[in-house]
């Protein structure tokens, strides 16, 4: 190989700095996701999820917004067809930092989606901006259609409202913006007691709310840092798994949902790994995991956090890299060897997660559809 073709190489992308260009083909693709933290904060106080008890107290050691714009301008170099994923806390408690991030996504031709709480989306002008200045794909988190259990695992009364409200006012909006073209979707958490009703779910959220797809994502240990005990996963995590896959299945049929015969099983095979694991309370802390692995974010994810800090998922238990200069996000990603093959034996609880999970929950996007209204039996 000559000098001029390596320059090329190297040039375009194809191969990482201080990286041998005969061994290309063995190195990663570029990512598909970069998931970029805006802060660690939130206006709710869910049972799942500790991070209602920060205060971003630290913010004066978070990346500016400068240095954010040369993240991402460095992704879409990486990956032209990439998508950006705005996270948090609530995203949305930070309105400059939100917005800033798909202007900027539009402008280089990346996609960018968010999941919100639904909090901030509470006039007509909010849902507006969100359509003109705002994620192409927007989710709103809801544990359920029956507002009393919403409300008590969200922590908040009213949060159902408001949850359901924000749908509502986004759907409005793109029917008055609808060159823009925007995904609306709820992102429903599944567990113990919502799993048996997920038939009224499903059809709450695509016959009544109106938005394109529910999104299900199903219960992992605690978000964040809880203590020793993981109460809320320790109480809810028991199910039956057959029965789950079912209903799945049931609901598959009838929404013609086009779900990935392979995303059920594992969804099965997860949750017969928790009704087996003997430390279970612990959460994050237990000993053992899933029996099998059923995770590859180290083939498409790079997470950035508000320090500016490089992982390949969203665990502290493998290497990153801190972001100082540009450049330092390509480096970080392909020569990550040593941290994939590390990551290709971990059977943590998050293999799960909507984010992370190997397999795809549909086998090709949704077409618009008539929906069946019609009674269904998940028992």
């Amino acid at each position: 190989m000559t000098a001029q073709s390596t320059s090329l190489l190297r040039r375009f992308g194809w191969v990482a700095p201080g990286h041998d260009p005969l061994k290309v083909i063995n190195t990663p693709d570029p990512p598909s996701f970069m998931f970029l933290q805006v802060n660690k904060r939130c206006n709710l106080r869910c049972q799942h999820c500790d991070f209602w008890t920060r205060n971003d107290s630290d913010k004066a050691n978070y990346i500016p917004w400068t240095r954010k714009a040369e993240i991402i301008q460095e992704f879409a170099e990486m990956s032209p067809d990439g998508v950006v994923v705005i996270c948090g806390g609530e995203s949305m408690l930070d309105l400059e930092d939100y917005f800033n991030i798909p202007v900027e996504c539009t402008r280089l031709g990346l996609r960018c989606m968010s999941v919100i709480n639904g909090t901030r989306v509470k006039t007509r002008e909010m849902a507006d901006r969100m359509m003109l200045e705002g994620p192409d794909e927007i989710s709103v988190s809801l544990n359920s259609h029956v507002e009393g259990l919403h409300d008590r695992t969200r922590g908040i009364p009213g949060a159902f409202k408001m949850a359901v409200g924000a749908v509502r006012l986004l759907v409005e909006a793109r029917k008055r913006h609808p060159q823009r073209n925007k995904k609306i979707y709820v992102m429903g958490l599944i567990f113990d007691e919502n799993y048996r009703d997920l038939d009224n779910f499903y059809d709450f959220v695509l016959n009544d709310l109106k938005a394109d797809k529910l999104k299900v994502n199903f219960l992992q240990p605690s978000f964040g840092e809880p203590d020793p005990v993981d109460v809320f996963f320790k109480e809810h995590h028991a199910l039956d798994p057959d029965l789950l896959v079912k209903i799945l299945q049931q609901c598959d049929a009838k929404f013609r949902l086009n779900l990935n015969p392979v995303f059920i099983h594992q969804v099965g095979t997860y949750f017969r790994s928790l009704n087996n694991i003997p430390d279970v309370d612990r959460g994050w802390a237990s000993k053992t995991g899933t029996r099998d692995h059923i995770c590859n974010t180290y083939e498409r994810n790079i997470m950035v956090d508000h320090y500016g800090m490089a992982r390949l998922c969203f665990s502290n238990n493998f290497g990153g890299t801190k972001l100082a200069a540009y450049g330092q996000l390509r480096e970080f990603w392909y020569s990550a060897h040593e941290i994939r093959s590390r990551m290709k034996t971990c059977n943590a609880f998050c293999g799960i997660s909507h984010s992370v999970r190997r397999e795809t929950s549909t086998l090709f996007p949704n077409r618009p559809k008539r929906r069946y209204k019609t009674s269904l039996s998940a028992t």
